[in-house]
């Protein structure tokens, strides 16, 4: 089980500026240049891309049976990503050495024992971040969960307690331009999660998982077909119109065991087999009913098309 997951908003100022049509190359700032589109709309009826597990483009210590094989879904780092275009971050805060880092950590039951790594630390998150948006008048949504403090011993990883969440939080202040909702804790961004008290965060861009009303569930397979299968089926199933749940495009692919050893792919490859085919699986499934608020993926690539994709989702499908 993983800790309950909150969001974090970013969003600089942004005046009304002209649409840019979608067949041309996006701008770095692809949301702010295409603002009189985008800019009345909620959320539900945008489409942004999405990064699995954001600060795993680098390893920075682990366990012992974890390498790159099995815990890199990234090649390129936060600042680049945002760069690339995406817009929605997966990060997975955990302590190790007493700091905080992204990790990418799962419980092996065969061997009783917890097995992952760290990756960027949250503090050049934060840096990149803000190094971005200082330039980029771009909404960033930042989704925190699977928080483990990783110094207790990695036969039991515990989630974040309330201080451990509070620390954090203080660190995350240091993001600037967060986004504040004038009714924060109502704000429908629809019952708010209580397992984690915000305290008074809550007014400060910190919001619960439910106040985005996110359907995020994925495929856990290592088999396209199946994948492909599971989440336009979900897809389908979820959103039925405009405004139907929030729902995120899980695309990708998970290790089995003998590939977690190294008997197989990695996380890599099979992000690789998985990322030409969400350009042909996907736009058959399309209507102006049914589409991804999220194309949520490991392995983003700076090639511009995922947010290609994402706008020409939001020109001829999403509705205003």
């Amino acid at each position: 089980m993983f800790a309950a997951a909150l969001y974090l908003l970013a969003l600089s100022s942004v005046a009304s500026v002209s649409a840019i049509p979608v067949k041309r190359a996006q701008p770095v700032d692809w949301m702010q240049a295409n603002i009189g589109l985008l800019g009345s709309r909620p959320l539900k009826h945008i489409c942004i891309p999405g990064s699995h597990d954001a600060g795993m483009s680098q390893l920075n210590g682990g366990t012992l049976f974890s390498d790159a094989a099995n815990t890199q879904t990234q090649t390129l780092g936060i600042a680049a990503q945002l760069a690339a275009g995406s817009r929605y971050f997966d990060i997975r805060p955990v302590i190790t050495d007493g700091t905080y880092s992204t990790g990418h950590y799962s419980d092996i039951t065969e061997i009783d024992s917890w097995q992952g790594s760290n990756g960027q630390s949250i503090s050049s998150v934060i840096s990149d971040i803000n190094s971005f948006t200082s330039t980029n008048n771009e909404l960033i949504i930042i989704n925190l969960s699977h928080a483990y403090d990783t110094d207790a011993g990695n036969s039991n990883y515990p989630i974040f307690t309330q201080d451990q969440w509070n620390a954090l939080f203080a660190e995350l202040t240091g993001i600037n331009h967060r986004y504040v909702d004038p009714n924060p804790t109502t704000v429908d961004l629809t019952t708010p999660d209580d397992t984690i008290d915000l305290g008074d965060y809550a007014s400060q861009g910190f919001y619960q998982y439910s106040q985005l009303n996110a359907y995020n569930e994925y495929a856990d397979t290592n088999t396209l077909s199946t994948m492909e299968s599971d989440q336009l089926t979900k897809m389908a199933a979820q959103r039925t119109s405009p405004d139907s749940s929030y729902f995120l495009l899980s695309w990708t692919l998970t290790q089995d065991a003998l590939e977690t050893l190294g008997l197989g792919d990695s996380i890599l490859e099979l992000a690789a087999s998985a990322y030409p085919a969400l350009f042909t699986a996907l736009s058959p499934k399309l209507s102006t009913s049914t589409y991804p608020n999220i194309l949520y993926i490991d392995n983003f690539q700076n090639d511009g098309k995922m947010v290609n994709l994402a706008m020409t989702i939001n020109t001829n499908y999403a509705s205003s």
